[in-house]
């Protein structure tokens, strides 16, 4: 096991992620820590970090590595954007932490920058052609996916921090939208940003969270995921319309919004707003994950992309493996589930197209004995509902959580009351039947010894027949399965069957 830290210098905010990995692979962030020295705001007229500047910096830095210390951080990076990477004291300051504090920072460019974000996109999302916008202090980053791959990138010279200034306490839709006409200028001088007019527009950093989460909380809804949360682009003009007409110490009560990002949130939303006008994009997708992430897995994973297809798959086996669950029962389970599935898909039982809810359900189905065997179920519905799993809509983690945790169609509407708000009926009625398959499959590995290999299914108007394959005797995994049978009954209104022939 060893932990990692990574520091991310920013215009605004200093950040800091303490992240954990096991042996086998699985990671998460143990603890992060936030200061907002706005560095952005000591750069002197003659370009260079003042002296103040120079002291939160030195401050904020001794803090973070000594809250690294009490955890024993074995690595340590640090990385500096926008602020000192426009300040042209920035190598006297670097050589300054390095020695009065023993951290040496890398100062990277807007380009840099640009990847990074890149890289945590292609590890937590899936996406195809977009536009990435990571707004930050004193820079934003710009660049275009093609196919998931990164086509052309370039950091503009302002951020949120540094339209704040002389920003008035209160805007009005004209004075915003004034706002935005230059901000469409600049970047309409970018030829890459009029290729692809209308596609959808990923969102890195505070201000995309922020205003995910006023949103969410002014919707009342469910989740609080910020991560693939998706707005429209009427949405997200009228949020920050409603927080522009709002005085600085009013935003302060705004549920959702962070106290220190009160007078920055519509200078900063209007970058974005400018970035959908030039499109004319309908839809903006926020990434919770940024610059840390990408540092994290570019730097101590050396995997700075991931392709689409492996999103949804590394981030369910992470989680089994922070869990320290089982890989080849929780494995061989999901295959049974999808026999299963393939079948009854067949025989009409269900449609196609739930296949990402059904692997994200079987893998993670015993997660919860974790925290206690008793109630597993409940534990595990908790657990997939608010770990890192990338590559589901919000709708689709609900529903993998619900049928992992099958105990019953009454417990399973129940438990799911709260997220009605992002699901259908059918959503319901998906999640009972998927929940099933998963709980026959479970028993069908009863002993975790994999002693059935395959396992098909046949019906007709009053039976649903089980015909399992393996090597060797099957009879506690029988009783199982078929202890599963009122399930069956209910759901899919056929008494359960179970034959075996071994080969």
């Amino acid at each position: 096991m060893t932990l990692t830290g990574i520091m991310d210098i920013g215009s605004n905010s200093m950040r800091l992620s303490i992240l954990k990995r096991f042996d086998n692979g699985g990671f998460y962030v143990v603890d992060e820590h936030k200061s907002t020295p706005r560095l952005s705001n000591a750069i002197q007229a003659d370009g260079t970090l003042s002296e103040r500047g120079i002291v939160e910096l030195m401050t904020h830095l001794s803090e973070f590595q000594g809250l690294c210390k009490a955890y024993n951080v074995s690595r340590l990076v640090a990385i500096g954007t926008a602020a000192l990477r426009a300040a042209k004291n920035r190598d006297d300051i670097v050589r300054l932490v390095r020695q009065e504090i023993g951290l040496d920072i890398q100062v990277i460019s807007g380009e840099e920058e640009a990847l990074l974000g890149y890289s945590a996109i292609t590890h937590t999302l899936r996406v195809d052609t977009a536009y990435v916008i990571d707004i930050g202090g004193g820079s934003t980053e710009i660049s275009l996916l093609e196919g998931g791959k990164l086509i052309a990138t370039h950091s503009f010279p302002f951020g949120a921090v540094t339209l704040s200034h002389n920003w008035p306490t209160v805007s009005t839709r004209e004075s915003i939208q004034s706002a935005i006409s230059p901000i469409v200028a600049a970047l309409r001088a970018k030829p890459y940003l009029t290729a692809h007019p209308g596609i959808e527009i990923i969102g890195i950093g505070g201000t995309l969270r922020n205003l995910a989460s006023v949103h969410q909380a002014r919707i009342g809804y469910p989740l609080s995921i910020t991560h693939n949360y998706t707005m429209s682009a009427e949405e997200l003009r009228e949020t920050v319309i409603w927080l522009g007409a709002l005085p600085v110490n009013q935003r302060k009560k705004v549920e959702g919004l962070s106290r220190d990002r009160v007078d920055l949130i519509v200078p900063g939303a209007t970058i974005l707003l400018a970035l959908i006008e030039l499109l004319h994009s309908q839809q903006v997708r926020v990434s919770g994950r940024g610059l840390r992430d990408g540092v994290f897995y570019s730097h101590i994973l050396g995997e700075p992309t991931l392709e689409p297809a492996r999103v949804l798959r590394d981030s369910v086996l992470n989680t089994l493996r922070r869990f320290q669950e089982s890989e080849v029962h929780a494995t061989h389970v999901t295959d049974l589930a999808f026999y299963l599935y393939r079948d009854m898909i067949k025989w009409g039982f269900l449609s196609a197209g739930a296949d990402r809810i059904l692997f994200t359900a079987a893998m993670l189905h015993r997660i919860g004995v974790q925290v206690s065997y008793y109630h597993y179920d409940r534990h595990t519905f908790y657990l997939i509902l608010n770990s890192a799993l990338y590559g589901l809509t919000h709708r689709e983690i609900i529903l993998a959580a619900a049928a992992a945790s099958f105990k019953g169609k009454s417990k399973l509407r129940k438990i799911c009351a709260p997220y009605r708000l992002l699901l259908t009926e059918e959503d319901l009625q998906l999640a009972t039947k998927l929940g099933v398959l998963v709980r026959l499959a479970e028993a069908l590995d009863r002993r975790h010894e994999r002693r059935i290999h395959r396992v098909s299914v046949k019906s007709d108007d009053h039976q649903l027949v089980l015909m399992t394959y393996s090597t060797q005797g099957i009879e506690v995994e029988q009783a199982a399965a078929q202890s599963c049978a009122p399930y069956v009954k209910k759901n899919f209104k056929r008494t359960l069957r179970i034959e075996s022939e071994e080969k």
